[in-house]
């Protein structure tokens, strides 16, 4: 995986992602809450998931009770640094998890 994004699709990019992440959110009925960069799902369970943008990075971060995260773009998909699981598995996987309503993102997967 290497970063060849400049800043300027960096951001469309990761944009998109939080946008398709928000749109899943509204869709499962889950309540959300966008801070500039930052993206926060609040769960039922009192639990929150967070999706924020690491611009000096290039990156996107995933954060929950059930782990962190780190993802940058492999050309086609947002995908972990460390074990290769794309964002929209890892939702999917953290909501579980969590015991919250599915969160499915087909445009992460």
């Amino acid at each position: 995986m290497s970063d060849t994004l400049d800043d300027t699709r960096y951001l469309q990019l990761a944009e998109q992602a939080l946008a398709a992440i928000e749109a899943a959110a509204d869709a499962a009925d889950l309540d959300s809450k966008r801070d500039g960069s930052v993206l926060r799902l609040d769960l039922d369970s009192g639990d929150q998931v967070i999706v924020n943008l690491q611009q000096p990075t290039h990156q996107l971060w995933l954060a929950s009770r059930a782990g962190a995260h780190h993802y940058v773009w492999n050309g086609r998909l947002w995908q972990d640094t460390r074990t290769a699981e794309t964002l929209g598995a890892a939702l999917h996987r953290v909501m579980d998890t969590l015991g919250a309503p599915p969160l499915d993102v087909p445009s992460l997967q």
